[in-house]
């Protein structure tokens, strides 16, 4: 069976590019950040150039075209749709996104596609390339506190890295459809930190829930997948409608069965080194399998009951990383006095396990060692 390249676009340009074709047309496309670019990717590596804009401004919130994403087309972007619903490979976004986002996780920084800026070949025929105009925005970023929420995300950071999103022709559709998808969260999540922290928790935690679905999907069937998370629901179903319904009940739910374990089990297989910059002694977090599960396990309760009771994250987890003394460092924990009591809410320090700074960082780490290993499989 053919397959349908109406969505994921990024992805089967990569696909067409490996077939040694010539390119019919090249955009230009700028990305926004408020971090310090150095190097860049212009060669022939891929369809996908990333070319350093120098911005002469960096800081927290100082948004600048820094980056121009330079994109060759090998395939047609434009879909054929049938009157029909499909959204298996829908995220919201078009191919600028998809790059945009995959840049924004490699690097672990804020990063936005804007529009066409310049058009090359197509029906453009002037050799130095057709300029357009921007219809979007340049995105922008609202501090609800006097200090970052997220200081970890700002920093000067070499783009060469982005070579690798090159290799993501050889994973799978699915695979591919999946780290985007996650990339996407985690990309919104950071962006929106600053001013919506609460928002931000959850999009962070869902970001990895989205890679380990498609990671676990290999394992158990989701007709196995009932019979082991839900023995007795399972007989049940079976003597009334037998072993059909019941399969095709299990396809329908399997994505949220053992949703918790399935989401330790992923941090734990890609947890990420400890960071490289520690605070403190009194103010870091253990940084161990054992100690990270614990930690899993509270934020994963509070991601439960945010979704299904409307309780927002702690508020205490939504500030800046705390910090005593300058020569302390950031605290990757969440609460370094015994309580806080705030918003008619209270907390004990061991209920806040850990600073959304520190968790960003976590989290890009498990992605990014679940993206290494897809790529070489």
């Amino acid at each position: 069976m053919e397959d349908d390249r109406s969505s994921i676009l990024s992805y089967w340009n990569m696909v067409e590019f490996d077939k040694g074709k010539k390119a019919y047309q090249i955009s230009e496309f700028p990305l926004f950040s408020d971090s310090h670019i150095t190097g860049e990717v212009n060669d022939d590596s891929g369809p996908y150039q990333f070319l350093n804009l120098i911005p002469h401004v960096n800081a927290p919130g100082v948004i600048n075209e820094s980056i121009m994403l330079r994109l060759a087309w090998f395939i047609d972007g434009r879909g054929s749709y049938g009157v029909r619903t499909d959204y298996s490979k829908y995220h919201g976004g078009w191919a600028t996104d998809e790059i945009a986002a995959l840049a924004s996780l490699r690097l672990g920084i804020r990063l936005k596609a804007g529009d066409e800026v310049r058009l090359f070949g197509g029906y453009s025929k002037d050799p130095l390339g057709t300029p357009r105009s921007s219809y979007k925005r340049r995105p922008e970023i609202f501090f609800k506190e006097k200090r970052p929420i997220l200081p970890g995300v700002v920093k000067t950071v070499n783009i060469e890295p982005l070579r690798d999103i090159q290799i993501l022709k050889n994973v799978t559709a699915s695979q591919f459809t999946a780290l985007v998808r996650a990339a996407r969260q985690y990309q919104d999540a950071i962006w929106m930190a600053e001013s919506e922290p609460e928002l931000a928790w959850l999009m962070l935690i869902s970001s990895i829930e989205t890679a380990a679905n498609e990671w676990a999907a290999k394992d158990l069937t989701p007709l196995e997948k009932m019979k082991q998370s839900k023995p007795d629901l399972s007989m049940l179903i079976v003597s009334r409608g037998g072993e059909e319904l019941l399969r095709s009940i299990a396809e329908e739910i399997a994505p949220t069965l053992g949703a918790t374990n399935k989401f330790i089990k992923f941090c734990l297989k890609f947890m990420p080194s400890a960071p490289e910059d520690r605070p403190a002694e009194f103010a870091r977090v253990s940084w161990s399998k054992r100690g990270l599960k614990d930690i899993l396990n509270k934020l994963y309760k509070y991601r439960s009951i945010a979704l299904h009771a409307g309780t927002p994250f702690p508020a205490p987890l939504c500030l800046p990383p705390e910090q005593f003394r300058p020569e302390d460092g950031l605290a990757e924990k969440g609460c370094l006095s015994l309580a806080v009591h705030t918003l008619g809410g209270s907390w004990k320090s061991e209920d806040l396990p850990i600073s959304m700074n520190t968790f960003s960082y976590f989290v890009n780490g498990v992605l990014n060692n679940w993206w290494n290993q897809i790529v070489q499989q």
